[in-house]
């Protein structure tokens, strides 16, 4: 089980009792009153026996409060995903403080600074370096490059969950498109694994009957699936941040009622997308302080009522080069978000609100996870740690410790060793050619490829994945949501590949 880091303090209250009593009462007076628009029939139907008002015509449901609330107290606290190395298991929840791999739609050209689609390799080597690092808890193989070369995009999702079990053994993290969820269900049973599901909640409170379909297969199963509020202030959110957050919780406690009707004790989490859009050119600001208060009082509220969260705060920023600025929004979006309570933080690899993506950057977010993680850990407050005796012993006159038993055990114990960061002196560095930040890691990247391999699937394995690849090939063929025209291109893209060898074939 790969344990995470453990919050040693108590997390950070944004909110009083009273200001979250008062965000609660707000949802559920939306859900009561004015509803969830759903226009899925089987949903609704289900909603209607549980005692929900529903008019099927107009796709509005009414939930009463006493079933919102009697669903949320069954939402267990925690959950766990199976990983193709039960060694590398997760459980998210509790003072567990986890780090899933970023999401990004393009490679990122470190020379220029210009985006392009990526090819299979590429993502390959994404999957290779996350495997490696050790802050990388779960992998995020269908979003770490959503623009594949010549990858239609109805396989994109399928194609990039592939390559995340071919090249690592950590949990795998998915979404739903078309149906894919279907197809990445049955690969992840094949290989005994779990995956837990992120599913949309169209603002300001609606349902997509695909994003419904997704709920059922995975809440039968009883596996994760995360509510995704997405409501944006002033654009498709009301403009104060409070009337946010009261939108979001109507929205994640209408997605509960439904999972929870499904299959009672199914687990949920919450990974809210919502936020502020910029004052001028309306596109969604990540990394706004605004946007990470949102996320804090969404934290709080589930600690309230013990639901798992992910957040988003720090993952990727406005920013368009690994500079200062890049580094800056990152590291705060996390920290307001790990000091709140949150449990799992999607971080390494995201680049300029979601474009772009980089094995340069997952090693630098990597530093951001590792230092976090160390400071969350804290200090032990006892007899040993308080050393009043040592103090003692040494006296008050001007001496060293440097010699001393307590403080060869503590001097390595107690530090975190950077992974790329140079804490090194400034002689030391123009001694050592001057090399930046993003030289190191570029350097870190070429090491883990040149050394690192999870251990494969079986050929019995292999041919499971391929097997659900070449099934769903054909039924987006029949379903003409994958063309003729896309075809050709898309077949020479995985004969051309050039995925990444095992390490003993690639010396060879």
């Amino acid at each position: 089980m790969q344990h995470g880091h453990f919050r040693r303090f108590a997390p950070v209250d944004v909110l009083s009792e009273r200001e979250l009593s008062a965000i609660h009462q707000g949802a559920l007076e939306i859900l009561e009153t004015g509803g969830a628009n759903i226009r899925h029939a089987k949903t609704q139907a289900l909603l209607e026996d549980a005692g929900c008002k529903v008019d099927r015509e107009a796709g509005q449901v009414r939930i009463p409060p006493a079933l919102a609330e009697e669903c949320l107290r069954s939402v267990p606290s925690s959950y766990q995903i199976v990983a193709r190395d039960r060694a590398m298991d997760v459980r998210i929840g509790g003072d567990r403080v986890h780090f899933l791999q970023g999401m990004g739609m393009r490679y990122v050209d470190t020379e220029t600074w210009e985006l392009r689609p990526a090819t299979l390799r590429e993502h390959a080597e994404v999957q290779i370096v996350g495997d490696a690092l050790p802050n990388v808890h779960v992998m995020d193989a269908l979003f770490a490059f959503t623009d594949l070369k010549d990858v239609p995009g109805i396989m994109q999702q399928l194609e990039g969950l592939a390559n995340g079990f071919r090249y690592s053994v950590k949990p795998q993290h998915y979404g739903y498109l078309k149906d894919s969820d279907q197809f990445a269900i049955r690969m992840a049973q094949g290989l005994g694994v779990t995956l837990d599901a992120e599913i949309d909640v169209a603002p300001p409170v609606a349902f997509g009957d695909e994003a419904l379909e997704a709920i059922w297969r995975f809440a039968e199963l009883g596996w994760c699936v995360w509510a995704s509020p997405g409501g944006r202030a002033g654009a498709t959110a009301p403009g104060p941040l409070a009337g946010v957050q009261v939108q979001s919780w109507a929205g994640t406690m209408a997605f509960i009622v439904v999972t929870q009707l499904i299959n009672r004790g199914t687990p949920v989490g919450l990974h809210p997308c919502d936020g502020v859009v910029h004052a001028k050119w309306a596109h969604g600001l990540p990394a706004a302080p605004e946007t990470w208060y949102t996320r804090a009082m969404t934290n709080q509220l589930c600690r309230r009522y013990g639901i798992p969260v992910t957040t988003a705060s720090g993952f990727c920023g406005h920013a368009k080069m690994f500079d200062y600025q890049a580094g800056m929004e990152k590291a705060l979006g996390i920290l307001t978000s790990v000091m709140t309570g949150s449990h799992l933080h999607t971080l390494q690899g995201s680049f300029a609100g979601e474009l772009g993506y980089s094995n340069v950057l997952q090693v630098l977010d990597e530093e951001i996870a590792g230092n976090v993680g160390r400071y969350l850990l804290g200090t032990p407050i006892d007899d040993e740690t308080l050393a009043v005796d040592e103090s003692l012993e040494v006296g008050t006159a001007p001496a060293s410790f440097m010699g001393r038993a307590l403080t060869r055990q503590y001097w390595v114990k107690d530090r975190y060793e950077p992974l790329v960061a140079d804490w090194g002196t400034h002689v030391d560095w123009v001694r050592g050619g001057k090399k930046d930040i993003v030289t190191r890691a570029q350097e870190k990247v070429d090491a883990i490829l040149a050394e690192h391999r999870a251990t494969p699937l079986t050929a019995e394995q292999s041919a499971h994945v391929e097997d659900v690849l070449a099934e769903a090939r054909e039924y987006y063929r029949a379903t003409g949501l994958l063309s003729e025209e896309e075809w050709a291109p898309y077949m020479r893209a995985l004969e051309e590949a050039d995925l990444p060898a095992p390490l003993e074939a690639a010396a060879d």
